[in-house]
């Protein structure tokens, strides 16, 4: 495993379930800002529809290049860090042994290390 992926998909995890999320109403944002808040100008250009809040952006950039891989890589992501319990269950729900877990896990960083370097040169030259 690769230790800053690990932490950066935590991350992303916990804006999906919220914690830490900016505020998208005026009122929340009045609150977070201690008055006049920045205009908007993020990355994403949208709004959230459900009000919940924007991702910050290093979590957008770990959303955006997980969309980029390989199904088997996003359902290993969302498992793993998005869902509660032991890794043992997790392995089980799958249907995986043990050490395939692990495996895909470690590819899943590998790639998206890969998927994110190849984002972040392509926004250079652009």
């Amino acid at each position: 495993m690769i230790k800053e992926m690990d932490e950066l998909l935590q991350h992303w995890a916990d804006q999906h379930r919220g914690q830490g999320m900016r505020q998208c109403s005026p009122l929340g944002r009045l609150v977070e800002f201690r008055g006049v808040p920045p205009r908007s100008g993020g990355p994403k250009g949208s709004r959230d529809p459900l009000n919940l809040g924007d991702m910050d952006d290093a979590a957008w950039q770990v959303e955006q290049a997980l969309q980029t891989l390989e199904d088997k890589h996003q359902v290993i992501a969302h498992e793993h860090y998005r869902w509660n319990g032991y890794s043992d269950e997790k392995a089980r729900r799958l249907g995986l042994p043990r050490r395939t877990y692990y495996d895909q896990l470690d590819a899943l960083h590998h790639a998206l290390l890969t998927a994110m370097r190849h984002h972040m040169g392509r926004r250079r030259r652009g």
